[in-house]
């Protein structure tokens, strides 16, 4: 074409990135190079151990029933297995104490979560009260430690925990 107009067909159009993915695999590189980056596939680190979680006690737990008085357990669970267990529940109290420690083995303690929800138990059901979400990172990264964490999702409420990691060793045949 002899106009202002580029002609999609000639071989030096250049290609969208969409395009180079479909002719050159995922990484951009060609079949053979694609051969090699599989068998060179970097290893993912998978860090195993047991978490042991003590839920201490709460403060300042917002009233959700009609009552003004609050019956509070804590629902922990280990979001990728989906691993629950539960405090015992205080009666009368938004200021509960548990010291209840529960112990969880971790497949994989760098992509997991630890979720911490606060119920308000009541004779014909429960309430919601709120929650707190834990990546692993810095229990893994330091052992143990001790924090008051505030409740996501509630006017108030601080949930006060201690976290230890002990790493479970990987034995790989040599």
């Amino acid at each position: 074409m002899e106009n202002s107009f580029t002609n999609p067909f000639s071989s030096d159009f250049s290609m969208t990135s969409l395009e180079r993915v479909l002719k050159n695999g995922a990484n951009g590189t060609d079949d053979i190079e694609n051969e090699k980056a599989v068998t060179h596939k970097k290893r993912e680190i998978i860090i195993r151990g047991v978490l042991s979680v003590t839920v201490i006690s709460a403060e300042d737990l917002p009233i959700v029933d009609l009552m003004g008085k609050a019956d509070p357990y804590v629902v922990l669970t280990m979001k990728k297995s989906e691993l629950k267990n539960k405090t015992r529940v205080v009666n009368d109290s938004l200021n509960p104490v548990w010291n209840q420690t529960f112990d969880f083995v971790v497949e994989d303690g760098l992509h997991d979560m630890l979720i911490l929800e606060v119920w308000d138990h009541d004779t014909f059901g429960k309430d919601y009260m709120g929650r707190c979400i834990l990546t692993l990172t810095r229990v893994i990264l330091e052992g143990e430690y001790k924090d008051c964490l505030p409740l996501e999702g509630a006017k108030s409420g601080k949930l006060n925990i201690n976290l230890k990691w002990m790493p479970q060793p990987i034995f790989r045949d040599s």
